[in-house]
């Protein structure tokens, strides 16, 4: 395994935006996964990504601007829905964030023009959005009001409230088991849920305060992951009643945890000092990409090529960890 870059901490492209990134979120569904999202301080930037890998035109990446749309606030969260594709006609644009006024933003566009619907519901920040990842039709918030929320996004209704006994950190959809829903608490409690009954299907205990991410991993669905106080952990659901991987990131505070979507063995995390990024190989324990960069909007994994996008100011970085 390498990363192709001369240093662990230098990324292997930049692109350049006008502004500090708060959110990245690269397309994690197959037809629209060169889609890059950015969230700032009143705007939000699509873009495409072009990759030698996949294009011999194109030397290193090609990065070309689709879509700047304003946001009425500061971008928090963003979630792309399975609907977007640029391949088919006619086009679709399809993603959901939040602001800090606590509201749900449902974003649709054909290229052309943008429509909004603004749901409101929560009383406080909305930390996580998933929608659904076979159809779209339902989406998920977790908030800092202590609870989640299932909403239909064809309706633009909540139609179910989860409640919790501290703030809702961070929301994900079963992978391959779209019945299955995970919520993680700050506390350290991670829930899963039947989405159709509502019911809980299995609690994890992290044993540590504060879970700020959790992450389930494409390539294996029984792996789940979470940055609390200054690890990321690691549940195995084949046996769930320890975690089977804990190590400290970061010494200040663990903030994200990403999983490769082409690996479990790849885990990539930010936080403090700095809102450093370290990547790292879970067999072997080696530090792939360790850097004291500011890592401040988000981490991001490209569905299928291995690049990974970190959000900072006024720049994305693109890391590459090949294996």
């Amino acid at each position: 395994m390498v990363i192709d870059t001369s240093s662990q901490g230098l990324p292997t492209h930049r692109i350049p935006v006008s502004g500090r990134v708060f959110v990245t979120e690269f397309s994690p569904f197959e037809w629209s996964s060169n889609l890059l999202a950015a969230g700032f301080a009143s705007s939000i930037l699509i873009g495409q990504v072009r990759f030698q890998e996949e294009d011999d035109k194109v030397e290193g990446i090609h990065f070309e601007t689709l879509k700047e749309i304003h946001h009425d606030t500061r971008v928090q969260t963003l979630a792309w829905c399975p609907k977007t594709s640029l391949v088919v006609a006619p086009k679709l644009l399809e993603f959901a964030t939040s602001g800090t006024d606590h509201k749900l933003r449902l974003f649709s566009s054909d290229m052309l023009q943008v429509n909004v619907k603004v749901l409101k519901g929560h009383s406080d920040y909305i930390n996580s959005i998933v929608f659904e990842p076979e159809t779209g039709d339902q989406v998920v918030t977790a908030s800092d009001d202590h609870t989640a929320k299932l909403w239909d996004t064809a309706e633009a209704v909540c139609v179910h409230t989860f409640s919790f006994k501290s703030p809702a950190m961070s929301a994900s959809w079963h992978p391959a088991e779209l019945g299955k829903l995970l919520i993680g608490q700050k506390s350290g409690v991670i829930s899963i849920f039947n989405v159709a009954s509502f019911a809980a299907i299995m609690s994890l205990d992290c044993g540590n305060a504060p879970l700020l991410s959790t992450d389930w991993c494409l390539s294996n669905s029984l792996m789940l992951s979470a940055a609390v106080s200054t690890e990321a952990v690691v549940f195995d659901l084949s046996r769930p009643s320890l975690p089977s991987d804990r190590r400290s990131s970061h010494s200040e505070g663990c903030r994200l945890v990403r999983f490769s979507r082409q690996s479990d063995n790849l885990l990539a995390s930010s936080g403090r000092p700095g809102y450093g990024l370290r990547v790292g190989h879970s067999k072997n324990n080696q530090v792939l990409v360790n850097t004291s960069q500011k890592v401040v909007g988000g981490l991001s994994w490209h569905l299928r090529l291995p690049y990974l996008a970190a959000g900072n100011d006024r720049e994305i970085s693109l890391y590459k960890v090949s294996f």
